[in-house]
C-alpha cells in the first residue's frame, strides 16, 4: 500500500503544478475579465463557455474518457484506441459545426459570435482528446505542461483581443479558442515525437467496444453538468445576465477547492484502476478517502476565513453579493468531491451505467428544486438547489458504495467536517476584527490537522 501511495502522491504532484499553473492563473486573471468585460457580456461569456462543455460530450460519444482508460490497461492495442479515438473526435467537431450553424440561422444574435463558438468547439474537442491519450500513456509531465501552454496561450489573446483591440465577447471567446489551438499544436508535436501516431488503426470491433464503455458515461457528464452549471441558465433566464455573473464569480471561489481535488480525483482515477485487484484494496481505499477528507476540509477552513478579501478587496462591488453564496457552494463542492471519490470506484470496476444513474437521479433534484426556489428565493435557489443535489448524490453512492467497500469516516474526518460547518457559518458574521481572527484560527488548523503529511513532504525532500 506504501508503494501506491507513493504513486499517487507523486502523480498528485506532477498533475499539480499544471493544474495550478493553468486554474491559479485564470483565478488571478478573473478580476480583470471582470474589468475588461461588462457584467452582462461576462455572464453571457460563461453561459456559452458552459454549453460547449454540455455539448462535447454528446458529440463524440465521451471518447476521451474511454481512450483513457483502455490505453491505461491495454496498451499494446494502442494504436487502434488512439486512431479510433482521433477518428470520432473529427466526426464530434463535424456535428458541433453543424450544430452551431443550426442554432446561428434561428438566432440572428449568436450570428456574430458563430465562428470563435465553432472554433472553440472544434479545438476543445480535440484538446480533450488529447490529454486522455497523454494520460493514458502516462506521459503526465507533458499533460502538466499541455495546461501550461493553454493557459498562458489563452491569457495572452484575452490581452490582445479584448482589452488592446477591445474585441468584447467576440474577443473573449476567441481567445480561449486560440489557446486551445496552440496547445492542441504542442501536444500533436510531443505526440508524434513519442511516436504515438506512427502506426495508428482504425479498427470497428474496438471502437465498439470503446464505445460500449463511454456512451454510458453520458447521462454521467450531462447529470454533473447540470448540477454544476444548469443553474446559470435558470439564472439567466429568470434573473438575467448580471446575476449569472454574480454566480459565477462566486463559484470562483469554492472551485479553488475544486480545483485542488481534481489534480487529486485525476491521479485517483489511476490509482483506483490500478489496485482494482489488490488484496488491500478496502484499506487502501479506506485511508485515501480519510486522508482526502481531512485535506479539502482544512483548505477549505482556509479558502472561507479568506472569502472577506476577495469580495472586499479583489472583485468589483457589483459582485458582493456573491459572498454569501460562497459557504453554501463550498459544502457542495465538499459533496460532490466524495461523490467523485466514489465515482472513480465505479469506473475502475468498469461499472460506468451505475455512475451514470446515481448522478442522474441528483441531476432531477436540482432542476426540480432550483425551478420551484427561484421565484421566491432569487438567487440563493441556485445554491442551495445544488447543495441538496450533492448531498443526494452524495447518500446515495455511500449508501451502495458502503454495501461493497466498509469506507466509513474516521474520528479525524468527524472533527474535520464539525470544524467546516463552523467556517461556513461564521462568514454570515462579517466583522473585520472576527474575519483576521478566522483567519489566523484557519491557518492553524491546517497546520496541526496535516502536520504528518507536511512532516512527510520534508522528510522526502530530505
Amino acid at each position: 500500500m506504501q508503494k501506491r501511495s507513493k504513486n499517487l502522491l507523486k502523480n498528485t504532484f506532477i498533475l499539480g503544478f499544471g493544474t495550478f499553473c493553468t486554474k491559479g492563473l485564470l483565478f488571478v486573471m478573473t478580476p480583470f475579465f471582470i474589468r475588461w468585460l461588462s457584467q452582462e457580456n461576462y455572464g453571457m461569456f460563461d453561459l456559452i463557455t458552459t454549453y460547449i462543455a454540455l455539448g462535447i460530450p454528446l458529440v463524440t460519444g465521451e471518447i476521451a474518457q474511454a481512450a483513457f482508460r483502455f490505453l491505461l490497461k491495454d496498451n499494446e492495442d494502442s494504436a487502434k484506441i488512439i486512431g479510433n479515438s482521433i477518428l470520432i473526435s473529427f466526426i464530434g467537431s463535424f456535428l458541433a459545426f453543424l450544430i452551431i450553424l443550426v442554432i446561428s440561422l434561428f438566432y440572428s444574435s449568436f450570428f456574430s459570435i458563430m465562428l470563435p463558438v465553432a472554433l472553440c468547439t472544434f479545438f476543445e474537442i480535440f484538446y480533450n482528446t488529447f490529454v486522455m491519450i497523454l494520460r493514458g500513456l502516462k506521459k503526465l509531465g507533458h499533460y502538466s505542461i499541455a495546461n501550461v501552454v493553454y493557459s498562458f496561450s489563452m491569457v495572452f489573446f484575452v490581452y490582445l483581443f479584448v482589452y488592446v483591440f477591445q474585441f468584447g465577447l467576440f474577443g473573449m471567446i476567441l481567445s480561449y479558442a486560440l489557446g486551445y489551438f496552440v496547445c492542441d499544436i504542442y501536444m500533436l508535436i510531443y505526440l508524434k515525437k513519442v511516436r504515438a501516431f506512427e502506426q495508428i488503426m482504425i479498427d470497428q470491433p474496438k471502437i465498439k467496444q470503446m464505445l460500449t464503455y463511454s456512451l454510458p458515461l453520458i447521462p454521467c457528464d450531462v447529470s454533473w453538468w447540470i448540477m454544476n452549471v444548469s443553474d446559470r441558465t435558470i439564472v439567466s433566464y429568470f434573473l438575467g445576465f448580471s446575476s449569472n455573473a454574480i454566480l459565477s464569480i462566486a463559484n470562483k471561489i469554492p472551485n479553488i477547492c475544486q480545483n485542488l481535488f481534481s489534480v487529486f480525483h485525476l491521479s485517483w482515477q489511476e490509482s483506483a484502476i490500478l489496485s482494482l485487484n489488490d488484496d488491500d484494496r478496502e484499506i487502501y481505499y479506506f485511508t485515501i478517502m480519510n486522508r482526502m477528507v481531512v485535506i479539502l476540509s482544512t483548505i477549505s477552513f482556509v479558502i472561507l476565513s479568506c472569502n472577506f478579501i476577495f469580495f472586499d478587496y479583489i472583485f468589483t462591488p457589483e459582485y458582493f453579493e456573491g459572498y454569501f453564496h460562497v459557504p453554501i457552494l463550498i459544502l457542495s463542492i465538499i459533496l460532490s468531491m466524495l461523490a467523485q471519490f466514489y465515482g472513480s470506484i465505479y469506473i475502475a470496476n468498469m461499472n460506468s451505467k451505475k455512475s451514470g444513474v446515481t448522478t442522474t437521479y441528483a441531476a432531477v433534484a436540482n432542476i426540480v428544486i432550483h425551478l420551484l426556489l427561484i421565484k421566491f428565493i432569487g438567487l440563493y435557489a441556485a445554491s442551495i438547489s445544488t447543495l441538496i443535489s450533492y448531498f443526494l448524490l452524495f447518500l446515495i453512492r455511500y449508501i451502495d458504495i458502503n454495501k461493497h467497500f466498509a469506507l466509513r469516516f474516521d474520528k479525524k474526518s468527524i472533527i474535520c467536517i464539525l470544524f467546516l460547518m463552523y467556517f461556513v457559518i461564521i462568514v454570515y458574521i462579517n466583522n473585520f476584527y472576527f474575519n483576521i481572527f478566522n483567519l489566523l484560527l484557519s491557518f492553524f488548523l491546517f497546520l496541526v490537522f496535516n502536520k504528518s503529511y507536511i512532516f512527510s513532504l520534508f522528510k522526502r525532500g530530505d
